[in-house]
């Protein structure tokens, strides 16, 4: 009995918390678990401590490189990564030895930027105004007496949270013979507490995905690519134009080039592959592929890369299928956008279709066990130019993309509990 309250425990434990760590920013972006490489001889055969419960904390600060004001953002991210792991302590001595439960969640508040989802109706971007008491004289003069001090009232700022991960995952459960590539099989689930999924009416998010690595030179370098498939479920084709959420909940300016539109910032950071809408339309599904590269300098030095093409595809939009409920009223968005772009001469596209790129390479350093730093370059961007070419996805300065440098400390909670415990 007891063995199963502390099993019950586990289980809640492990989906109750949430978070991201460097680590997984290297390891699942657009697929989970698609460069995982784990050692499946470090595994071992003995049963881990604190009942294969793990968790990394991030604290991470972004800034973003764009000349254009719009897309500048300089930001705090904190990322939670709490795992289970179920092989380590059930499966030992089976090719199920890796299998893991993992949750992912994070936190952003930012410093500077235009993000609507980070900032509260309060704005003093224009000047104030005299302050209460200023006398006016006959002649139309300020009596320069009578003007006192005043303390402007700050803009109103709330965190970015993301969405919920949970992910079932077993990296290395097969290896393909004399070929040495292994197969890393995952499957995420979305809960939608984000307030950009909520304004989405996101219901669920799906994501079964596949990874096949394979290493070299005794795992110093790493190869794989990834394959993931996500479908979402909504309760509208299109975000609602009064969101449960309350207030706006995406990119200011309508750029709907912009990479976490409609997604914001800290689930963008969570999944570079997640897609908010497209031309103002939920994402019904999308693919992604993920190729990855890893090499191993030292013990404590490390280079990771990723570079992820996701194809997005909304919900079929035309005029009979586009309404939405206003004050419990079915109100129909296609026709009404149609109407106010005739009256000015012009007419409505509707995409329904967006191809992406995201590049994201990191720097890795572990002077203790427990402690990690990372440096990591993010760009986002299209992977067409208007005239259909290929767009590079290294850097991106305009208005239509972005790139961003984070730097990230990471502290292992558990090996850390774990020195200090065999200390005492």
């Amino acid at each position: 009995m007891k063995r199963l309250t502390r099993l019950a425990l586990a289980i809640g434990l492990g989906i109750v918390m949430v978070g991201a760590s460097s680590q997984a920013m290297a390891d699942g972006a657009g697929a989970p678990n698609t460069g995982a490489v784990t050692s499946v001889e470090a595994v071992g055969s003995v049963k881990p401590r604190f009942d294969g419960l793990t968790f990394d904390l991030t604290t991470a600060d972004g800034s973003g490189l764009n000349s254009a004001g719009h897309n500048y953002r300089n930001d705090l991210v904190w990322y939670f990564e709490p795992s289970w792991n179920i092989g380590q302590m059930y499966l030992r001595g089976t090719r199920w030895r890796t299998l893991q439960l993992q949750a992912r969640f994070s936190l952003t508040a930012n410093v500077s930027g235009t993000d609507e989802a980070n900032f509260g109706g309060q704005s003093n971007a224009s000047p104030p105004g005299t302050c209460p008491g200023t006398t006016i004289n006959d002649n139309g003069s300020v009596d320069p007496g009578s003007v006192g001090y005043c303390n402007e009232q700050a803009n109103n700022r709330r965190a970015d949270y993301s969405d919920v991960w949970l992910t079932l995952r077993n990296p290395r459960v097969y290896t393909i013979p004399k070929i040495g590539v292994y197969l890393n099989p995952a499957f995420r689930v979305i809960l939608p507490t984000s307030a950009e999924s909520r304004y989405q009416t996101l219901v669920m998010s799906l994501t079964p995905s596949l990874a096949l690595g394979r290493t070299f030179w005794h795992d110093k370098i790493r190869v794989g690519y990834g394959f993931g498939f996500t479908k979402n479920f909504h309760r509208y084709t299109s975000p609602q134009l009064t969101p449960e959420a309350g207030g706006d909940a995406a990119t200011a300016g309508g750029n709907f080039s912009d990479g976490p539109y409609g997604a914001g910032l800290s689930n963008f950071y969570l999944d570079p592959s997640r897609d908010g809408t497209i031309g103002g339309y939920n994402i019904n599904y999308s693919f992604s592929h993920t190729i990855s590269g890893g090499i191993q300098l030292s013990d404590k030095w490390s280079i990771d890369v990723l570079y992820v093409i996701i194809d997005s595809f909304t919900y079929d939009h035309s005029c009979a299928t586009s309404n939405v409920q206003v004050a419990g009223l079915q109100y129909d968005t296609c026709s009404a956008g149609d109407r106010v772009a005739a009256n000015s001469g012009a007419t409505l596209a509707r995409p329904s279709h967006r191809d992406s790129q995201v590049f994201w390479a990191t720097i890795g350093y572990q002077p203790l066990d427990w402690l990690g730093i990372s440096l990591a370059w993010i760009n986002w961007a299209p992977l067409q130019k208007l005239d259909s070419s290929y767009r590079q996805g290294i850097i991106s300065t305009d208005y239509d993309a972005f790139t961003t440098v984070q730097l990230a400390a990471t502290i292992t909670i558990d090996k850390l509990a774990a020195r200090y415990w065999r200390t005492k």
